[in-house]
């Protein structure tokens, strides 16, 4: 099980080469951010399915909908995707490794990881599945 829900702010500078992102442990992703990452009209897809595929996907099922549901009534700011994407990390007791923090600090039981990245040119570890 992982132990750390990666935010799509994250992927994003990972796949462009931006900023690595830190393969030690095992990471997770909601499928809110696979759908994000498709949206992207530059997307590679197979190396964007390669680079998910280390990783365990969370799904949107009823607890992680209903929760969403009332973060987004509690914090009006939060936008429906990222209210899916807390609401995951929460229901699945996960830390949160985002760039985001100012939004998302305004949930107060959510754990954030700020720094999950490395400088790109350092090489990038790959998760052992």
């Amino acid at each position: 099980m992982a132990d750390l829900l990666v935010d799509t702010n994250i992927c994003v500078d990972h796949l462009k080469g931006i900023k690595r992102l830190r393969r030690s442990g095992r990471l997770a992703y909601s499928v809110i951010t696979r759908a994000e990452l498709l949206a992207d009209p530059s997307a590679d897809e197979p190396t964007l399915r390669r680079f998910l595929a280390g990783m365990d996907e969370l799904p949107i099922d009823r607890r992680v909908a209903e929760r969403a549901g009332r973060l987004r009534r509690d914090v009006p700011s939060l936008k429906m995707p990222d209210a899916l994407i807390v609401a995951t990390a929460l229901v699945h007791s996960l830390t949160l490794a985002t760039k985001n923090v100012r939004d998302f600090r305004r949930v107060p039981e959510l754990r954030l990881a700020e720094g999950r990245h490395r400088n790109s040119r350092e090489p990038v570890q790959q998760n052992p599945n």
